[in-house]
């Protein structure tokens, strides 16, 4: 399925190969994808940026859901982890709707869902043991 359905932009797709390094790096992504609404970017470079966004989620959901998942059930570090974890997921299940408009509002989510997951991250990471 092409990422922007109904815009003529159909390279691309969602499918990611699992090694591909990305060239744009993750904090790039995560500003350019939350900028989007003071400025529109090429559909290449959403494209870039999507899929950029994608790969982070899928590979920090998976360390978040783990790290938290070995705290007390009581903690609320642990909530605040995996409820971002469950929110980035719910994102990337959306996937972009039909047209460009769409494509900019699913990787502003994108970026939103990857900006707390890399809090939550580095949180779990900082409070080591305690609540």
């Amino acid at each position: 399925m092409p990422p922007f359905p109904r815009t003529a932009h159909t390279d691309g797709g969602i499918d990611l190969p699992p090694s591909e390094p990305s060239p744009v790096s993750i904090g790039q992504a995560l500003r350019e994808a939350t900028d989007m609404q003071t400025w529109l970017p090429e559909p290449a470079r959403l494209s870039e940026v999507t899929e950029r966004l994608l790969r982070y989620i899928g590979e920090t959901a998976p360390a978040v859901e783990a790290a938290a998942g070995a705290r007390p059930v009581d903690c609320l570090v642990r909530r605040a982890a995996l409820a971002a974890v469950q929110e980035a997921r719910q994102r990337v299940e959306v996937g972009p709707g039909n047209g460009y408009a769409s494509a900019i509002a699913f990787a502003r989510g994108l970026g939103k869902a990857a900006g707390e997951l890399l809090h939550q991250q580095r949180r779990l990471q900082r409070n080591g043991g305690g609540r």
